[in-house]
């Protein structure tokens, strides 16, 4: 059965592979059309939206916008939207300096700790883009620090852990009038990751949300048939996506998640009808 990947990321945030390798990825499974959704970034687009052209893929521009809403860490995912949208690219140049004032100083709290990062290490493994906590974990990975990237994030990354630092992330809302004001359709991100998330999802909706993201590798199939259920009941778009990083974690997840082509449909005629 034909599917599509909606939830994808590139070197470009904290993914391993170019987004030209990305495209190629999907093509190699066969997946009839995906978006590119890297954090708080949508310099990659370009690229792989020219790759997918000659890949005769379908293509989706994207990003994937950090946020909060009522204190909890909201991912809100934006598709369709012109990437050269000035506010757009404003909301999103003022997140990747935030992401950058985060990255400093998580790294002075492991130097704090012992452990003296090289911030031109990190800086190089985020090829010129915004520095992120995957990119730090790798990092430790590669000093010896720590035996996996996973544990990086587990010992000294997540919340709770010692060299933690919280984001500063623009409102759910705010992201949502973002993405329509560059010709978007805004969605919940993985709403089943956490049971805080979960429980905030009917209040979140409440906001102009055009749809959620049903499908997605931390999603039973129990919970995508409960987000589908909710997504009908409020009239709103359905998304899905493997949420591949590529290589630098663990295996690539990229046709793990089959989101079937007739949301997709969905949401090219909601797009054509804004």
């Amino acid at each position: 059965m034909p599917y599509v990947d909606l939830h994808l990321h590139s070197n470009h945030s904290d993914g391993s592979d170019a987004p030209a390798q990305v495209v190629e990825r999907a093509a190699a499974l066969d997946i009839l059309a995906i978006a590119l959704t890297d954090h708080d970034a949508v310099s990659g687009v370009g690229e792989a939206q020219a790759a997918a052209r000659e890949r005769k893929l379908g293509f989706l521009t994207g990003t994937e916008v950090s946020t909060h809403f009522d204190g909890q860490e909201v991912h809100v995912l934006g598709l369709g939207i012109d990437i050269r949208q000035k506010g757009l690219c404003e909301g999103l140049l003022a997140m990747r300096g935030a992401r950058n004032q985060r990255a400093e100083a998580i790294l002075e709290r492991l130097h704090a700790l012992g452990i003296p990062i090289d911030p031109g290490c990190v800086r190089e493994r985020a090829r010129g883009e915004a520095v992120s906590r995957m990119h730090i974990a790798a990092e430790l990975r590669a000093m010896g620090v720590t035996k996996s990237t996973q544990e990086g994030f587990d010992r000294f990354l997540n919340a709770g852990r010692p060299a933690y630092v919280p984001k500063a992330v623009m409102g759910a809302d705010e992201a949502i009038a973002m993405i329509h004001a560059a010709g978007g359709l805004a969605f919940v991100a993985h709403p089943g990751l956490s049971k805080g998330l979960r429980r905030l999802l009917p209040r979140l909706c409440e906001l102009p949300f055009d749809g959620i993201e049903a499908f997605h590798i931390s999603h039973s199939a129990s919970d995508r048939g409960d987000f589908l259920k909710f997504a009908e009941s409020r009239r709103l778009l359905i998304t899905g996506g493997s949420d591949c990083h590529g290589t630098i974690k663990r295996a690539p997840e990229m046709g793990k998640v089959r989101t079937p082509v007739e949301y997709y449909e969905r949401i090219l005629e909601a797009l054509q009808a804004r």
